[in-house]
């Protein structure tokens, strides 16, 4: 036990050290909290009180992302927990998993005990990367994903240097778990199956078993909880799949493009990671680990180009790929000269920490802030039993929710308006990533109480940020049926804080039903 603990005591501390750095960017972005994660609170809320899963009650559709996420974080909230702690504990859980699993990969790609230098910067790496601590806060999956894809990845770095059998299961199950936390994590599964076929040391059979294990078994997993989603939803993919990727190609194309540029300079590992594999393949072989993980992070890329990147800060799809590029780095310079080696992995693991502390610190998505305000105000003043159609699905229906109907107008939590075909484009924000669709029609069909047209506080029909407002702005009904209501909301009485931009009352807009 004592050699043990000696063979490993460099790497426990510069663990440690890596934790600290990731709590002092907690504290840096310690307000930070994000609206869509208020859907994912939703869900877990109505699951801890009534063990189902869903977004109204008594309506079956699957807005969530991460089932895991809602299930863990339903978990919390039955122990009394509050809603938005629930969700950054998972994160918190997930982020030191993470961590450990970096650490003991490198290992597994590094090993030796002089080598304990690069392996520590590659954890200070991923600890240091600002998008990490950022999602551990912002309550969604993101970090979840990380740890698991992480954890499979262990597994499978150790059995490239000892082929046992329980190594590729043990990777198999971590890999099930990340499926259940994000469908397209299949994605880098697929990959991981790719470089396991290419261990040149094996036997065709036994690369073919073992890539069959490792994506064979997560592949089942999604399998089986698609053949529950169609009996339970009617559907073979999430809401969140139809809503945000089934666009045209091409914007997707040039959306995601843009996207994974703009990650490469939140995530500079990304792109030295890929800069230094193909310098050293023009003149040395790869290694199998080095193969596997570029294979895995290529396709994931590849994936994010494709479905069009997304909106939120500080690039949220990137989390899952950040220890695994890391990783990658220090697998592409483990055959070269240890100083060169230093020099490579350090600069990457200071990149990520230039960014970290230049980088401005994160607050409250306003979408999040402005719907907290909102949903206090609906709470206290409108009636019980009404429909609410708008386009926050986040914080406004979580805190106004309780004996209240809404209608999601993007399509997040609504089969009809997710799976509408050739949305046209009338508005400008429509080009946001998961903000395209709409249905002015099918809205007016439901008779909402109360419509908020655009962002959480609302605007005027005439200045429609979404196509359902749009579409609605021309049709009759909703100019006969709807009267504009404007109210002010004394939000600094609730205790309520934002930048300073605003005055000392929160200007609400929105229509009221006025036909029987």
């Amino acid at each position: 036990m004592k050699s043990t603990l000696k063979r490993f005591s460099v790497d426990i501390l510069v663990l440690f050290v890596a934790i600290g750095v990731l709590a002092a960017l907690l504290v840096k972005h310690q307000e930070f909290f994000h609206d869509d994660a208020y859907i994912t609170l939703r869900y877990a809320r109505n699951f801890a009180e009534t063990g189902l899963i869903q977004w109204n009650r008594g309506e079956w559709v699957e807005g969530y992302t991460s089932l895991l996420h809602v299930v863990l974080t339903g978990g919390f909230l039955r122990l009394g927990i509050d809603a938005i702690e629930a969700a950054q504990l998972v994160n918190v859980i997930a982020v030191l998993v993470l961590l450990v699993a970096t650490g003991m990969s490198a290992r597994a790609v590094l090993p030796g005990r002089d080598n304990w230098l690069p392996r520590g910067l590659t954890v200070l790496t991923v600890a240091g990367s600002t998008p990490v601590s950022v999602w551990v806060l912002g309550g969604l999956e993101a970090v979840v994903a990380a740890a698991l894809l992480a954890a499979g990845l262990t597994a499978l770095l150790c059995y490239l240097r000892k082929p046992r059998p329980w190594l590729l299961v043990a990777a198999a199950v971590a890999y099930s778990l990340a499926i259940l936390t994000r469908l397209d994590t299949s994605v880098f599964i697929a990959g991981s199956g790719l470089g396991l076929l290419m261990i040149n040391s094996s036997a065709w059979r036994a690369r073919f078993l073992a890539a069959a294990i490792v994506v064979g078994v997560p592949a089942a997993v999604s399998f089986v909880q698609m053949g529950i989603r169609w009996q339970v939803y009617g559907e073979l993919f999430p809401l969140t799949f139809y809503a945000k990727a089934d666009l045209p190609l091409l914007d997707k194309l040039s959306s995601g493009a843009d996207y994974i540029a703009l990650g490469l300079i939140m995530v500079p590992t990304v792109g030295i990671a890929f800069l230094i594999t193909g310098i050293v393949s023009r003149s040395a072989q790869l290694s199998v680990a080095t193969k596997l993980l570029g294979i895995a992070v290529f396709l994931q890329l590849l994936y994010i180009c494709w479905a069009g990147g997304d909106h939120m800060p500080w690039a949220r799809m990137f989390v899952p790929i950040i220890a695994p590029c890391a990783l990658l780095l220090l697998a592409s310079v483990s055959d070269i000269g240890v100083q060169t080696r230093h020099i490579v992995v350090g600069s990457s693991a200071l990149a990520a920490l230039i960014v970290a502390i230049i980088g401005p610190s994160s607050v409250r998505d306003r979408a999040a802030q402005y719907g907290e305000i909102v949903g206090r105000h609906i709470d206290r003043t409108w009636p019980a039993g009404i429909t609410v159609a708008l386009n926050t699905a986040g914080s406004t229906p979580f805190i106004a929710g309780q004996g209240r109907t809404f209608i999601d107008m993007l399509g997040l939590n609504d089969p009809i308006i997710a799976k509408r075909k050739n949305v046209p484009i009338l508005t400008q924000q429509q080009h946001w990533p998961g903000h395209t669709k709409g249905d002015g029609a099918y809205v007016l069909s439901r008779a909402p109480d109360r419509i908020i047209i655009g962002p959480a506080h609302g605007v005027d029909i005439s200045a429609a940020w979404f196509l359902s407002g749009a579409e609605m702005a021309s049709m009759p009904e909703f100019a006969r049926c709807y009267q504009r209501m404007i109210e002010t909301i004394p939000y600094l009485e609730d205790g309520g804080k934002l930048d300073g931009t605003l005055p000392d009352t929160f200007v609400f807009t929105y229509y009221r039903r006025v036909c029987s």
